[in-house]
Protein backbone atom coordinates (compact mmCIF):
# COMPACT_ATOMS: atom_id res chain seq x y z
CA UNK A 1 0.00 0.00 0.00
CA UNK A 2 2.85 2.90 0.76
CA UNK A 3 4.86 1.55 -2.01
CA UNK A 4 1.72 2.41 -4.06
CA UNK A 5 0.76 5.71 -2.75
CA UNK A 6 4.39 7.00 -3.22
CA UNK A 7 4.76 5.79 -6.48
CA UNK A 8 2.16 7.76 -7.30
CA UNK A 9 3.30 10.80 -5.31
CA UNK A 10 6.44 10.19 -6.91
CA UNK A 11 5.37 10.11 -10.74
CA UNK A 12 3.13 13.25 -10.20
CA UNK A 13 6.28 15.17 -8.75
CA UNK A 14 8.75 13.84 -11.86
CA UNK A 15 5.88 15.18 -14.32
CA UNK A 16 5.97 18.10 -12.50
CA UNK A 17 9.39 18.50 -13.00
CA UNK A 18 9.65 17.49 -16.83
CA UNK A 19 7.01 20.57 -17.61
CA UNK A 20 8.32 23.11 -15.05
CA UNK A 21 9.74 24.92 -18.12
CA UNK A 22 6.69 24.73 -20.40
CA UNK A 23 4.35 26.05 -17.42
CA UNK A 24 6.34 29.23 -16.53
CA UNK A 25 6.20 32.09 -18.77
CA UNK A 26 7.90 31.84 -22.03
CA UNK A 27 9.91 35.01 -20.90
CA UNK A 28 11.41 33.18 -18.34
CA UNK A 29 13.79 30.90 -19.46
CA UNK A 30 15.04 28.64 -16.48
CA UNK A 31 15.22 31.88 -14.16
CA UNK A 32 16.67 34.15 -16.96
CA UNK A 33 14.51 37.48 -18.02
CA UNK A 34 14.25 36.56 -22.12
CA UNK A 35 13.45 39.60 -24.34
CA UNK A 36 10.27 38.91 -25.98
CA UNK A 37 12.06 39.38 -29.15
CA UNK A 38 14.30 36.06 -28.22
CA UNK A 39 12.11 33.63 -27.00
CA UNK A 40 11.75 31.66 -30.10
CA UNK A 41 15.84 31.57 -30.24
CA UNK A 42 16.53 27.70 -31.19
CA UNK A 43 19.29 27.47 -28.24
CA UNK A 44 16.28 28.08 -25.35
CA UNK A 45 14.06 25.09 -26.87
CA UNK A 46 16.68 22.77 -27.58
CA UNK A 47 17.55 23.69 -23.70
CA UNK A 48 14.06 22.66 -22.32
CA UNK A 49 13.95 19.44 -24.39
CA UNK A 50 17.15 18.03 -22.93
CA UNK A 51 16.04 19.30 -19.75
CA UNK A 52 13.21 17.42 -19.78
CA UNK A 53 14.62 14.27 -21.48
CA UNK A 54 17.69 13.89 -19.12
CA UNK A 55 15.27 14.81 -15.93
CA UNK A 56 12.33 12.37 -17.33
CA UNK A 57 15.42 9.43 -17.80
CA UNK A 58 16.83 9.52 -14.51
CA UNK A 59 13.69 9.84 -12.99
CA UNK A 60 12.69 6.67 -14.43
CA UNK A 61 16.27 4.86 -13.01
CA UNK A 62 15.42 6.06 -9.71
CA UNK A 63 12.20 4.62 -9.84
CA UNK A 64 13.69 1.30 -10.89
CA UNK A 65 16.39 1.41 -8.18
CA UNK A 66 13.61 2.28 -5.82
CA UNK A 67 11.68 -0.71 -7.07
CA UNK A 68 14.45 -3.18 -6.94
CA UNK A 69 15.95 -1.92 -3.14
CA UNK A 70 11.94 -1.75 -1.82
CA UNK A 71 11.53 -5.71 -2.82
CA UNK A 72 14.91 -7.25 -2.32
CA UNK A 73 16.05 -5.43 0.81
CA UNK A 74 11.90 -5.12 2.20
CA UNK A 75 12.89 -3.06 4.74
CA UNK A 76 11.06 -2.08 7.93
CA UNK A 77 8.28 0.63 8.06
CA UNK A 78 10.21 3.26 9.10
CA UNK A 79 13.06 2.42 6.89
CA UNK A 80 10.78 2.21 4.11
CA UNK A 81 10.00 5.90 4.77
CA UNK A 82 14.03 6.42 4.38
CA UNK A 83 14.38 5.17 1.20
CA UNK A 84 11.20 6.19 -0.84
CA UNK A 85 12.04 9.89 0.80
CA UNK A 86 15.40 9.08 -0.37
CA UNK A 87 14.35 8.13 -4.20
CA UNK A 88 12.39 11.71 -4.42
CA UNK A 89 14.86 14.13 -2.99
CA UNK A 90 17.40 12.89 -5.08
CA UNK A 91 15.07 13.29 -8.50
CA UNK A 92 14.62 16.50 -7.19
CA UNK A 93 18.04 17.01 -6.63
CA UNK A 94 18.90 15.68 -10.21
CA UNK A 95 16.22 18.72 -11.67
CA UNK A 96 17.72 21.19 -9.34
CA UNK A 97 21.65 20.70 -10.95
CA UNK A 98 19.98 20.74 -14.25
CA UNK A 99 18.50 23.46 -13.68
CA UNK A 100 21.55 25.42 -12.56
CA UNK A 101 23.52 24.15 -15.28
CA UNK A 102 21.07 25.75 -17.54
CA UNK A 103 20.28 28.63 -15.61
CA UNK A 104 24.10 29.63 -16.00
CA UNK A 105 24.25 28.60 -19.80
CA UNK A 106 20.81 31.12 -20.55
CA UNK A 107 22.85 33.74 -18.81
CA UNK A 108 25.76 33.43 -20.82
CA UNK A 109 23.75 33.46 -23.71
CA UNK A 110 21.91 36.37 -23.48
CA UNK A 111 25.07 38.33 -22.19
CA UNK A 112 27.05 37.25 -25.15
CA UNK A 113 24.46 37.75 -27.74
CA UNK A 114 23.48 41.38 -25.57
CA UNK A 115 19.44 40.49 -25.80
CA UNK A 116 17.57 43.43 -24.40
CA UNK A 117 20.60 46.13 -24.56
CA UNK A 118 18.85 48.46 -26.90
CA UNK A 119 15.88 48.05 -26.34
CA UNK A 120 13.74 50.08 -23.83
CA UNK A 121 12.59 48.72 -20.55
CA UNK A 122 9.07 49.87 -19.84
CA UNK A 123 7.05 49.01 -16.81
CA UNK A 124 3.22 48.33 -17.62
CA UNK A 125 0.65 49.27 -15.23
CA UNK A 126 -3.05 49.24 -15.32
CA UNK A 127 -5.10 51.12 -12.25
CA UNK A 128 -8.64 49.19 -12.67
CA UNK A 129 -6.88 45.67 -12.09
CA UNK A 130 -7.58 46.15 -8.72
CA UNK A 131 -11.11 45.86 -8.75
CA UNK A 132 -11.59 42.92 -10.77
CA UNK A 133 -9.17 41.11 -8.04
CA UNK A 134 -11.08 37.68 -7.83
CA UNK A 135 -9.07 36.63 -5.21
CA UNK A 136 -10.96 34.96 -1.68
CA UNK A 137 -12.28 37.19 0.77
CA UNK A 138 -10.86 36.76 4.35
CA UNK A 139 -14.01 35.13 5.77
CA UNK A 140 -12.92 31.95 3.77
CA UNK A 141 -10.23 31.51 5.65
CA UNK A 142 -11.41 32.66 9.19
CA UNK A 143 -14.10 29.61 8.72
CA UNK A 144 -11.51 27.09 9.74
CA UNK A 145 -9.60 29.23 12.41
CA UNK A 146 -13.38 28.96 13.87
CA UNK A 147 -13.63 25.34 13.84
CA UNK A 148 -10.02 25.06 15.85
CA UNK A 149 -11.32 27.42 18.23
CA UNK A 150 -14.51 24.97 19.01
CA UNK A 151 -12.28 21.99 18.73
CA UNK A 152 -9.87 23.44 21.34
CA UNK A 153 -12.84 24.04 24.30
CA UNK A 154 -14.17 20.60 23.44
CA UNK A 155 -11.15 18.85 23.32
CA UNK A 156 -10.48 20.79 27.17
CA UNK A 157 -14.02 19.67 28.30
CA UNK A 158 -13.41 16.02 27.29
CA UNK A 159 -10.21 15.95 28.82
CA UNK A 160 -11.02 13.74 31.48
CA UNK A 161 -12.14 11.14 28.74
CA UNK A 162 -8.94 11.48 26.96
CA UNK A 163 -6.19 8.61 27.90
CA UNK A 164 -3.01 8.86 29.64
CA UNK A 165 -0.97 8.56 26.09
CA UNK A 166 -1.58 11.15 23.37
CA UNK A 167 -1.17 10.19 20.31
CA UNK A 168 0.95 12.83 18.56
CA UNK A 169 2.40 10.96 15.41
CA UNK A 170 1.23 8.94 12.64
CA UNK A 171 3.14 6.19 10.52
CA UNK A 172 2.64 5.60 7.16
CA UNK A 173 0.22 3.03 7.41
CA UNK A 174 -2.10 5.27 9.24
CA UNK A 175 -1.59 4.06 12.39
CA UNK A 176 -0.02 6.25 15.29
CA UNK A 177 3.47 5.61 16.82
CA UNK A 178 4.23 8.15 19.14
CA UNK A 179 2.34 9.39 22.28
CA UNK A 180 2.87 11.80 24.93
CA UNK A 181 1.75 11.96 28.81
CA UNK A 182 -1.52 13.30 28.51
CA UNK A 183 -1.48 17.10 30.07
CA UNK A 184 -3.94 19.93 28.99
CA UNK A 185 -0.81 21.30 26.72
CA UNK A 186 -0.68 18.09 24.56
CA UNK A 187 -4.27 17.40 24.50
CA UNK A 188 -4.66 20.36 22.47
CA UNK A 189 -1.22 20.57 21.09
CA UNK A 190 -2.42 19.54 17.51
CA UNK A 191 -5.12 21.93 17.41
CA UNK A 192 -2.46 24.26 18.49
CA UNK A 193 -0.45 23.42 15.43
CA UNK A 194 -3.51 23.48 13.04
CA UNK A 195 -4.22 27.49 13.89
CA UNK A 196 -0.86 28.39 13.29
CA UNK A 197 -1.00 26.52 10.27
CA UNK A 198 -4.74 28.52 9.27
CA UNK A 199 -3.15 31.92 10.66
CA UNK A 200 -0.31 30.99 8.06
CA UNK A 201 -2.89 30.36 5.01
CA UNK A 202 -4.91 33.60 5.39
CA UNK A 203 -1.56 35.42 5.73
CA UNK A 204 -0.47 34.28 2.73
CA UNK A 205 -3.49 34.83 1.06
CA UNK A 206 -3.70 38.50 2.00
CA UNK A 207 0.10 39.12 1.04
CA UNK A 208 -0.89 37.50 -2.28
CA UNK A 209 -3.69 40.01 -2.80
CA UNK A 210 -1.48 42.64 -1.82
CA UNK A 211 0.75 41.94 -4.37
CA UNK A 212 1.81 43.73 -7.85
CA UNK A 213 -0.19 42.65 -10.60
CA UNK A 214 2.53 42.12 -13.34
CA UNK A 215 1.69 43.13 -16.92
CA UNK A 216 3.43 42.69 -20.42
CA UNK A 217 3.84 45.47 -21.69
CA UNK A 218 3.50 44.22 -25.43
CA UNK A 219 0.26 42.27 -24.48
CA UNK A 220 -1.11 44.11 -22.17
CA UNK A 221 -4.97 42.55 -21.93
CA UNK A 222 -3.93 39.10 -22.34
CA UNK A 223 -1.25 39.08 -19.74
CA UNK A 224 -3.76 41.07 -17.56
CA UNK A 225 -6.47 38.36 -17.94
CA UNK A 226 -3.85 35.77 -17.15
CA UNK A 227 -2.77 37.24 -13.91
CA UNK A 228 -6.14 38.01 -12.63
CA UNK A 229 -7.25 34.13 -13.42
CA UNK A 230 -3.78 32.70 -11.79
CA UNK A 231 -4.19 35.16 -8.35
CA UNK A 232 -7.75 32.96 -8.20
CA UNK A 233 -6.65 29.47 -8.97
CA UNK A 234 -3.81 30.34 -5.99
CA UNK A 235 -6.29 31.67 -3.55
CA UNK A 236 -8.50 28.68 -4.05
CA UNK A 237 -5.36 26.44 -3.80
CA UNK A 238 -4.54 27.82 -0.49
CA UNK A 239 -7.99 27.89 0.51
CA UNK A 240 -8.05 24.02 -0.30
CA UNK A 241 -4.97 23.45 1.91
CA UNK A 242 -6.51 24.87 4.89
CA UNK A 243 -9.88 23.63 4.79
CA UNK A 244 -7.76 19.89 4.20
CA UNK A 245 -5.72 20.47 7.02
CA UNK A 246 -8.63 21.48 9.28
CA UNK A 247 -10.20 18.12 8.35
CA UNK A 248 -7.20 16.35 8.71
CA UNK A 249 -6.24 17.40 12.19
CA UNK A 250 -9.81 17.53 13.11
CA UNK A 251 -10.48 13.91 12.51
CA UNK A 252 -6.71 13.02 14.33
CA UNK A 253 -7.75 15.13 17.39
CA UNK A 254 -10.94 13.39 18.05
CA UNK A 255 -9.27 10.10 17.46
CA UNK A 256 -7.77 11.21 20.81
CA UNK A 257 -10.66 11.48 22.64
CA UNK A 258 -12.68 8.56 21.18
CA UNK A 259 -9.71 6.00 20.46
CA UNK A 260 -11.88 4.01 18.61
CA UNK A 261 -11.72 6.00 15.25
CA UNK A 262 -8.11 4.79 14.96
CA UNK A 263 -8.50 1.23 15.65
CA UNK A 264 -6.21 -0.68 13.15
CA UNK A 265 -6.00 1.03 9.39
CA UNK A 266 -9.07 3.14 9.63
CA UNK A 267 -7.70 6.72 9.48
CA UNK A 268 -5.23 5.52 6.07
CA UNK A 269 -8.09 5.96 3.66
CA UNK A 270 -8.27 9.39 5.11
CA UNK A 271 -4.31 10.15 4.69
CA UNK A 272 -5.03 9.03 0.96
CA UNK A 273 -7.31 11.09 0.78
CA UNK A 274 -5.42 14.18 1.95
CA UNK A 275 -2.49 13.38 -0.20
CA UNK A 276 -4.28 13.19 -3.70
CA UNK A 277 -6.21 16.02 -2.55
CA UNK A 278 -3.27 17.93 -2.35
CA UNK A 279 -1.33 16.94 -5.30
CA UNK A 280 -4.68 17.02 -7.12
CA UNK A 281 -4.78 20.69 -7.05
CA UNK A 282 -1.29 21.73 -7.61
CA UNK A 283 -1.36 19.42 -11.09
CA UNK A 284 -4.96 21.24 -11.82
CA UNK A 285 -3.35 24.89 -10.87
CA UNK A 286 -0.27 23.81 -13.21
CA UNK A 287 -2.90 22.64 -16.02
CA UNK A 288 -4.50 25.88 -15.34
CA UNK A 289 -1.38 27.95 -15.75
CA UNK A 290 0.03 26.43 -18.83
CA UNK A 291 -3.52 27.04 -20.52
CA UNK A 292 -3.19 30.53 -19.40
CA UNK A 293 0.51 31.47 -20.54
CA UNK A 294 1.15 33.97 -22.98
CA UNK A 295 2.04 32.77 -26.47
CA UNK A 296 4.89 34.44 -28.17
CA UNK A 297 5.00 35.03 -32.08
CA UNK A 298 8.67 34.42 -33.86
CA UNK A 299 10.68 37.32 -34.99
CA UNK A 300 8.53 39.71 -33.27
CA UNK A 301 9.81 43.55 -33.65
CA UNK A 302 9.21 45.90 -30.89
CA UNK A 303 10.86 49.21 -29.28
CA UNK A 304 9.88 48.30 -25.78
CA UNK A 305 10.27 45.03 -23.37
CA UNK A 306 9.46 44.32 -20.11
CA UNK A 307 11.64 45.34 -17.41
CA UNK A 308 14.48 43.45 -16.79
CA UNK A 309 14.27 42.05 -13.02
CA UNK A 310 17.07 39.51 -13.03
CA UNK A 311 19.35 41.40 -10.54
CA UNK A 312 16.59 41.04 -7.96
CA UNK A 313 16.70 37.02 -8.55
CA UNK A 314 19.71 34.92 -7.14
CA UNK A 315 20.01 32.39 -9.24
CA UNK A 316 16.56 32.80 -10.25
CA UNK A 317 15.05 31.24 -7.56
CA UNK A 318 15.32 33.69 -4.43
CA UNK A 319 13.68 37.14 -4.99
CA UNK A 320 15.14 40.06 -2.70
CA UNK A 321 14.14 43.40 -3.81
CA UNK A 322 13.58 46.15 -1.42
CA UNK A 323 11.88 48.66 -3.98
CA UNK A 324 8.88 46.02 -4.50
CA UNK A 325 5.83 46.02 -1.98
CA UNK A 326 5.04 42.53 -2.86
CA UNK A 327 5.12 39.93 -0.24
CA UNK A 328 5.08 37.05 -2.94
CA UNK A 329 5.83 36.51 -6.71
CA UNK A 330 5.32 33.59 -8.80
CA UNK A 331 8.34 31.68 -8.94
CA UNK A 332 10.31 32.00 -12.14
CA UNK A 333 11.37 27.82 -11.91
CA UNK A 334 8.48 25.89 -10.84
CA UNK A 335 4.63 26.01 -10.40
CA UNK A 336 3.53 28.33 -7.54
CA UNK A 337 4.86 31.46 -5.67
CA UNK A 338 7.70 32.45 -3.61
CA UNK A 339 8.79 35.29 -1.11
CA UNK A 340 10.41 38.56 -1.26
CA UNK A 341 13.30 38.24 1.08
CA UNK A 342 13.55 41.74 1.28
CA UNK A 343 10.21 42.33 2.41
CA UNK A 344 10.10 42.00 6.30
CA UNK A 345 6.32 41.09 6.00
CA UNK A 346 7.33 37.86 4.84
CA UNK A 347 8.95 36.98 7.60
CA UNK A 348 6.51 37.67 10.02
CA UNK A 349 3.42 35.69 7.61
CA UNK A 350 5.89 32.96 7.12
CA UNK A 351 8.48 33.11 9.82
CA UNK A 352 6.55 34.18 13.06
CA UNK A 353 3.53 30.73 12.62
CA UNK A 354 7.00 28.39 11.66
CA UNK A 355 8.66 30.04 15.13
CA UNK A 356 5.58 29.29 17.12
CA UNK A 357 4.90 25.87 15.68
CA UNK A 358 8.24 24.90 16.80
CA UNK A 359 7.63 26.42 20.30
CA UNK A 360 4.64 24.17 20.41
CA UNK A 361 6.57 21.31 19.67
CA UNK A 362 9.23 21.69 21.88
CA UNK A 363 6.98 22.55 24.90
CA UNK A 364 5.05 19.56 24.18
CA UNK A 365 7.50 17.33 24.42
Amino acid sequence: MLLGIFTIMYIMTLAMQIFVPYIVRETIVFGVTVPEQNVKHPALAIAKKRYAQIVGLFGAIILIIMFVFYWLLAPAESAQGILLLSCLFGMLAVSMVLYWLNHQKVMKLKLRERWGLNIKQVRAVDLTARSRDEILPWPFYVVPIGVTVFLIMFTLLHYEQIPNAVAVHWGPSGAADAWQEKTYFSAVSLPLVMLMMQCMMWGIADSLKRSAIRLSINHQQESLESELKTRKFMSWNIALVSYSLTGLFTILQLSNIYPSMAEGKKLLPLFIAFLVLILGSVLVYAWKKRQLRLNYKDNVVSEVMDIDEDRYWKGGLIYMNRQDPSVFVEKRFGVGWTMNFANPRGYIVIGLPLLILLLVSIFSL
